[in-house]
Order: structure tokens, then C-alpha cells, then sequence
């Protein structure tokens, strides 16, 4: 555990290079045939660090634990990014156009919290970079995944009506779109799978 409080350091690329070898084997015991691993790797151990400093505001100390920001589960960039990845990997699924506009009703109570959700990002974004806090956005992202993981948890995307099917894919997508757009204002990257 590194904490500024207690005045223990550790130089960025040591520690940079721990987040990758740490990523790499979470990587491999999650997803064993994953192609390109050590780039996922480098991807995954990067983004958990910056977005571990950037999720904290910066007027606070810091207390890095491995364990919470390399959770895929939990709050933290690898959850961001498994989101993501999610949602791509349902598109390629789904294998068809998505459209940009919805074609049936989505009246769920998860898709619109979800729809409400994303009609924020400009507002989000707007205020973190008006601010110079970049934890704002962070912040915004996981309840992304969070609204995301209750529709995906509780709405059958793919196998209903071909309308409603679309609608909940145009969804899927423009939650995709926010994290791979959030994600690059914080300089992390979305892998292609994970």
C-alpha cells in the first residue's frame, strides 16, 4: 500500500511496470486465450493507475491499494474498462447496423436511468474542465457502469422484437461511445477485449 500521508513513494515507472506484470496475470487466469494479452496487459495496468489518481480529488491525500484498482469488479478502471469492452463485444454480437436513434420505447426503469445518465456527459464534462477536476468525470464514468450493468442485468438486449432489439442495441452503443470518449480525456484506453 502506498500512501502520501505516510510519506512512502515509489518512482512511476516501477510502478507503472507492477501494474502491468499484476494486470497481465489477472489477465491470464480471467481470460487465458486472449489474443494480444500483453498489450491488453500494458492497457488495463496503465489505465488502473491513472485512473486510481484521477478518480480522487486532487485537494485530498492518496491511499493506492493494487488490490482496489486493479478490481474488475469493483470501482475502479479496469471496471470502467471491461464495461466498455462489453458493450463492443455485444455489438460485434449482434452483427447488424446499429442505428442512432431508438426504434421502439425503452420505459424500463434501467434503461432510463441509463438514457438519463448518458444525456449528462456534456454537462459532466463541461463542469470537470471548468473546474480542473478531472475526478468529476471519473466519477461519472462508474455510474456509467453501474446504470449500464443494471440494464444489461435486467433487459434482454438481443433475442426480443427486432424493434426493441435495435433500441436497447442504439443503447448498448452510445454507452459505448461515453466510456471510449470519457476514457481518452483521461488518457486510458479501451481495449478490444479483455
Amino acid at each position: 500500500r502506498i500512501s502520501t500521508r505516510k510519506g512512502t513513494a515509489i518512482f512511476l515507472e516501477d510502478l507503472l511496470n507492477h501494474a502491468i506484470e499484476m494486470a497481465k496475470k489477472i489477465i491470464e487466469a480471467k481470460n487465458p486465450d486472449l489474443e494480444d494479452s500483453d498489450t491488453v496487459a500494458r492497457q488495463v495496468g496503465i489505465g488502473a493507475v491513472i485512473f486510481n489518481d484521477l478518480m480522487n480529488d486532487r485537494v485530498k491525500n492518496v491511499d493506492f491499494d493494487w488490490d482496489r484498482a486493479l478490481d474488475f469488479e469493483g470501482d475502479s478502471g479496469p471496471y470502467v474498462q471491461y464495461c466498455g469492452v462489453r458493450c463492443a463485444s455485444l455489438a460485434r454480437k449482434y452483427g447488424r447496423d446499429i442505428s442512432k436513434t431508438f426504434r421502439a420505447e425503452l420505459n424500463s426503469q434501467e434503461e432510463s436511468e441509463l438514457i438519463r445518465i448518458l444525456l449528462n456527459y456534456e454537462d459532466v464534462l463541461a463542469s470537470a474542465y471548468a473546474n480542473f477536476k478531472p475526478h468529476v468525470l471519473a466519477g461519472y464514468l462508474l455510474d456509467v457502469c453501474h446504470r449500464f450493468n443494471q440494464f444489461y442485468n435486467k433487459c434482454r438486449i438481443v433475442g426480443e422484437s427486432d424493434e426493441l432489439t435495435a433500441s436497447r442495441m442504439t443503447l448498448v452503443e452510445q454507452t459505448r461511445r461515453v466510456i471510449e470518449a470519457g476514457l481518452k480525456i483521461l488518457s486510458i484506453e479501451l481495449p478490444k477485449a479483455m
